[in-house]
């Protein structure tokens, strides 16, 4: 093997030999800066041709800086840096290698033609590691290959391709691949422009493309995404061809013509904007004519901001509106838009201090239904709460102002009480002196409730009360070491007693604007208001009782934890009235709950409420998951709700969902939501994955009951993934947001990872 170094100092030498004195002579050191990088040859045998042209033949290698070109042949002219290569050939530039019969190409302004050529794009990076939906799952950068009749190079970092493919599938399988008569390569920008482009699939072209581009590293750029089309039992066929506008680093906007079957036309835009203080979504969708209802500008307006002034104040607003009571029931095809009964339109104004914090707020709604929906507007209301630590005790305050009016569109259909508007000011001073160790707590506190009303519609229209209030919530830590199944563990015993007393106050004369009795449970077993809102407290004296338990393994992980509680009331509940069956009892139902994780993946959680009185399960909730590993997943649970005030609101519900693969590179999914008291099915969900390597296929059924509309609605999905390039038919990302809520801890097949989804290929 000869090599030679063809170096700048040799090039002064070459061009100028002329000059024969020493300080005539350019340094070595001043010409690497004056000349480009040196060109260096190899080969079995190197020849000179008319001192200014290098030859090498046999295993011929040329490189100069980041590039590499290897052939049987290389011919290379020293002055015009040309080169000329015979038999096969190969390059290798930055992030691009190709292979061909015959390359002609200059170094010096990187232009050329390579004919016969099979190249390879290689990705910046292959995967990085996000979480998704509370999941960590991976997101993968694909390297492309291709070939072409011919390339020509147009300088750094650009190519274009005559009759080319181009695909992300592995060497030897071309199960699809983009098939353009021009096509444009810029591996600085990681951008492929085509025209007069085909996406074949399996040998068969299935979607033309006049123009399209696209990134090779999933970075923004404007242009047509992929088209996406479905079908639901409300509205037909539909299909969707987006196109997305890059109009900045931290701004872009997507239009969206869509076309339903039944209905026709609709546009569908969204403008999206991001900077360090503040940031955007706004949506407007518009059918001008509804073929299926006859209805005319049918439309639906979102304007969501939030903003970050500085020196702890925010500001946000979400403004929504639609045309009409129908529209998402008629148009969407996600249960949770269509089961959307009311629209906000707030705005939001915070400032959040060390001690202080301010909120200012206006919001009304649009009701899609009925007048009993209809929330009671707030316009405006104010809150202001401060809290501050001292060394023996803190002291917290709680106000709020509002000005409550109803929409005046349900005025016939309201009742008396319904047409009570006003003012309401309420405001709760407190004190806690709290008693701290490592062994456990004591936390008295001390507080009283103002409110005070102007009020219209009302006979009278001057209200105040006042309710002072007093808690005192303590508990123990303990622990001890043992050993379970010859395992070590810690388990711990967390008892907790936490006391209410809230004289009784007459409130029957008060308006009741925003206030609910709210479900007991774990949680509001240790409220200590039983109401939600700032209408309605309820008067106490009475004593929660807890014990927790807790199996911690050696490294600190929860294995296995218990609690039970109940509630001991001294007195008779009065301000209930009948609002509560239970206002006379001695005790509160029992409530217990236990979760365990186990080591072989399988985690089950339970959660009971018994009534001691009648010996009955008022509710229970019973879950199982079990997740092996990535891509296999199975949730069931069971949830039982006995409501002893109104028989029409029991629920027994069963839920299966889950992930499963079926062998020969097919996944399964489903899940099924099942009235056990009505016996009628909820909801039905049947999909079906096939992993290509390359690509992924996917079909999705769904059946489901909707509250805004006597019949089910049924949608039936499709989509074909194609990695690296994106996908066709059904929307992608409203797909993956349909399935994640319907089957929470699904993991579609591209965040599988590799050596999961291999053991599925047979």
């Amino acid at each position: 093997m000869y090599r030679k170094t063809i170096s700048p100092i040799w090039l002064v030498f070459f061009l100028l030999p002329q000059l024969s004195s020493a300080e005539d002579l350019v340094s070595e050191k001043q010409s690497s800066e004056i000349f480009q990088e040196s060109v260096e040859i190899e080969g079995d045998s190197l020849e000179t041709l008319l001192d200014r042209k290098m030859k090498a033949k046999g295993n011929a290698i040329l490189k100069k800086g980041n590039k590499t070109i290897k052939a049987e042949v290389i011919e290379y002219d020293q002055i015009s840096e040309k080169l000329i290569t015979q038999g096969n050939t190969s390059i290798d530039l930055e992030k691009i290698s190709l292979s061909g019969t015959k390359l002609n190409y200059r170094l010096s302004d990187q232009t050329g033609k390579m004919e016969d050529v099979t190249f390879n794009i290689k990705s910046d990076k292959k995967e990085e590691t996000i979480v998704q939906k509370g999941i960590q799952v991976t997101k993968r950068y694909y390297d492309f290959r291709g070939d072409a009749k011919a390339i020509f190079f147009e300088g750094e970092n650009k190519t274009k391709l005559e009759s080319s493919r181009l695909t992300t599938c592995e060497v030897d399988s071309n199960d699809w691949y983009i098939k353009s008569k021009n096509m444009e390569i810029d591996t600085k920008k990681d951008q492929v422009k085509a025209s007069h482009a085909s996406l074949d699939f399996k040998g068969v072209p299935i979607f033309y493309m006049p123009s399209t581009s696209f990134s090779l590293n999933k970075n923004r750029q404007s242009g047509f995404l992929s088209s996406t089309f479905g079908t639901t039992s409300k509205s037909g066929f539909e299909f969707r061809t987006p196109y997305y506008f890059n109009i900045s680093p931290n701004m872009d906007a997507t239009l969206t013509a869509r076309y339903l079957g039944k209905r026709g036309p609709l546009a569908d835009g969204e403008f999206r904007y991001l900077t360090e203080n503040y940031s955007g979504i706004n949506q407007l969708q518009y059918m001008n004519h509804d073929q299926s209802s006859g209805q005319d500008n049918r439309y639906f307006l979102k304007l969501n901001h939030q903003h970050q002034f500085g020196r702890g104040w925010s500001g946000s607003y979400d403004l929504q509106k639609v045309s009409d009571n129908t529209y998402f029931s008629d148009l969407a095809t996600m249960i949770q838009v269509t089961s959307v009964v009311n629209l906000p339109q707030r705005v939001n104004l915070n400032y959040s201090g060390d001690i202080w914090k301010l909120n200012l707020l206006t919001e009304k709604y649009q009701t899609l239904t009925n007048a009993s929906n209809s929330p009671y507007q707030r316009l405006p209301q104010v809150n202001l709460s401060g809290k501050k630590d001292y060394d023996n005790f803190i002291l917290d305050l709680k106000s709020q102002w509002t000005l409550f009016e109803r929409d005046d569109k349900f005025a016939s259909t309201f009742t008396d009480a319904q047409k009570i508007t006003g003012s309401r000011f309420t405001m709760t001073p407190a004190i806690t002196i709290p008693l701290t160790s490592e062994y456990g707590y004591i936390k008295p506190k001390v507080s009283a409730n103002i409110r005070s009303y102007n009020l219209n519609n009302s006979p009278d229209n001057n209200k105040d009360i006042v309710t002072p209030i007093f808690s005192l919530d303590s508990g123990v830590y303990l622990d001890r070491n043992i050993n379970f199944l010859n395992q070590n563990y810690t388990n711990t015993l967390e008892p907790r007693l936490f006391y209410v007393y809230i004289p009784y106050k007459d409130q029957s004369v008060l308006p009741n604007f925003d206030s609910g009795l709210a479900d007991l449970n774990m949680q509001t077993l240790f409220y200590e208001n039983q109401y939600n809102g700032q209408d309605r407290i309820n008067d106490a004296n009475q004593l929660t009782a807890s014990l927790t338990s807790k199996f911690l393994d050696k490294n600190g992980r929860e294995r296995l934890s218990a609690i039970i509680a109940q509630r001991y009331y001294f007195e008779d509940r009065r301000v209930f009235g009948n609002d509560l069956t239970e206002a006379k009892k001695a005790n509160s139902d029992i409530f217990m709950g236990a979760s365990a994780k186990l080591p072989n993946s399988l985690n089950l959680d339970a959660m009971f409420q018994f009534d001691p009185t009648s010996n009955s399960l008022l509710r229970s909730t019973l879950g199982s998951r079990y997740n092996p590993e990535p891509g296999k997943m199975l949730n069931v649970s069971y949830r039982l709700i006995d409501n002893i005030i109104d028989n029409n609101q029991d629920l027994e519900v069963l839920n299966a969902a889950g992930q499963w693969p079926l062998g020969n590179r097919f996944y399964s999914i489903g899940r099924y939501n099942y009235d056990l008291k009505s016996s009628q099915t909820i909801e039905v969900l049947a999909g079906l994955e096939y992993d290509g390597g390359c690509w992924v296929a996917r079909s999705i059924f769904d059946r489901i009951s909707l509250p805004t509309s006597p019949n089910p609605n049924y949608a039936f999905f499709i989509q074909l993934e194609l990695n690296g390039i994106g996908s066709i038919g059904s929307d992608a990302n409203k797909l993956n947001n349909f399935l994640y809520r319907n089957v929470p801890g699904l993991r579609n097949v591209n965040q599988i990872p590799d050596v999961n989804r291999q053991a599925n290929f047979n």
